[in-house]
């Protein structure tokens, strides 16, 4: 398929420190778009799947032009606050570990945003995970399964459809009707990867791939007066946010694992355990070797949701990632995050404190897949690089 590469020049000015919301967003406004890349010239350079006739170029630059224009006049430059730094621990490794890694045949690409990962990664996951878990047990946390899936009509009361639109991974089925069956047996086919289906195959959707791991506590506890708190749990769990043209590589995956450690209370019982937890989880990261700060941040809101709702998060502390070092190209990665929802939860699907009151709830995460990559890029992925505590406790776990 033939690239065709435009420059957009945008009608207004993208501030500095938008840029890359706005790169990132671009991703969704047209099919044609395969690539973005923001000049220093400030204008956009957009690769395109195929040439665009003089319609669709219109149509594409309006719609680019409507994403700059709303993202710049409803967001408000933030101001940084780096809670901890620790970017000036020494690395050893400059390369992109995905190179080496899908070289020596460590991870295979198995669809868009999807890793296959052999024994020396998924051995890595493996021990980061368990230390996160010996680390929640520690903290009086109780082990909890979730599926992948989770109801529609939760998403709904919590806002997923109108704040994450784009980011939404849908679960359907095939109509019980045998022959719709028949015909789907018959008729389907796959061309350039892409199913082409009979019309009128599908059922209602009722169920779609959740993006997190708390969401499913906060299920499980919907509709509940609870009978003591804090509530402390901990589980993996697979994990969906479809990025678009934005995965690449194990930095930003469709599919990916993540580990949390989830909080249901007071607002001071919250704020205490995330507190209290997180200086652990950093001191954790800190005998990994790993470069990195925390720092405030905010959810990939959609578009139009963006500017009001991140700065919500933004003025209310609710919002911190570790932000780990990737040193072959000077930018840094998110690996996890540590979140405070107020009584969002609570109140959204009736969560009730033994006062009668809404609880409250909070969470730290960690992506697995991210955590491995920044440690590998920082210091390789040949495993005598790594430091002692890694290299010893991948070994005592037989992995």
């Amino acid at each position: 398929m033939s690239k065709e590469m435009i420059i957009i020049q945008p009608s207004v000015t993208i501030p500095d420190f938008l840029v890359r919301e706005v790169v990132a967003k671009l991703a969704y406004v047209d099919p044609l778009v395969a690539h973005v890349v923001a000049e220093e010239s400030g204008d956009l350079r957009l690769q395109l799947h195929r040439s665009p006739d003089s319609v669709e170029f219109q149509a594409l630059n309006i719609k680019v032009q409507r994403v700059i224009a709303l993202l710049v006049a409803t967001t408000r430059e933030p101001m940084i606050k780096v809670s901890e730094n620790h970017m000036d621990q020494p690395v050893l490794c400059h390369l992109d570990p995905m190179i080496a890694l899908n070289k020596e045949g460590h991870v295979i690409q198995t669809g868009a945003g999807m890793f296959a990962l052999g024994p020396r990664v998924a051995s890595l996951c493996r021990y980061f995970e368990t230390r996160l878990f010996q680390l929640a047990v520690a903290h009086g946390a109780y082990g909890y399964r979730f599926p992948a899936m989770i109801p529609a009509q939760f998403f709904e009361k919590i806002q997923y459809f109108k704040n994450f639109p784009h980011s939404l991974s849908l679960v359907v089925h095939l109509q019980e009707d045998l022959e719709v069956i028949e015909r789907f047996a018959k008729e389907v086919c796959c061309s350039n990867g892409v199913m082409n289906i009979p019309e009128g195959s599908f059922s209602a959707i009722q169920n779609l791939l959740s993006p997190t791991v708390c969401h499913n506590f906060y299920l499980f506890l919907a509709n509940q007066t609870l009978s003591h708190t804090p509530m402390i749990a901990t589980a993996q769990g697979q994990c969906f946010r479809y990025e678009s043209i934005n995965m690449h590589s194990l930095e930003r995956l469709w599919n990916f694992t993540m580990w949390e450690i989830i909080f249901v209370g007071s607002s001071q019982e919250v704020k205490e355990c995330l507190d209290r937890v997180s200086q652990d989880v950093s001191r954790l990261l800190q005998s990994f070797g790993l470069a990195y700060r925390c720092e405030n941040a905010n959810d990939p809101f959609f578009i139009r949701e963006f500017g009001m709702q991140a700065g919500f998060q933004q003025i209310y502390d609710l919002k911190y990632e570790y932000r780990a070092r990737l040193p072959f190209n000077e930018t840094t990665l998110a690996i996890g995050s540590k979140n405070y929802h107020m009584d969002f939860f609570g109140r959204s699907v009736h969560i009730t404190l033994p006062s009668r009151g809404f609880a409250h709830s909070g969470c730290i995460g960690i992506g697995l897949e991210r955590l491995a990559f920044a440690f590998m890029a920082q210091y390789g992925i040949d495993p005598d690089q790594w430091p002692e505590i890694v290299k010893i406790g991948i070994q005592d776990q037989g992995c």
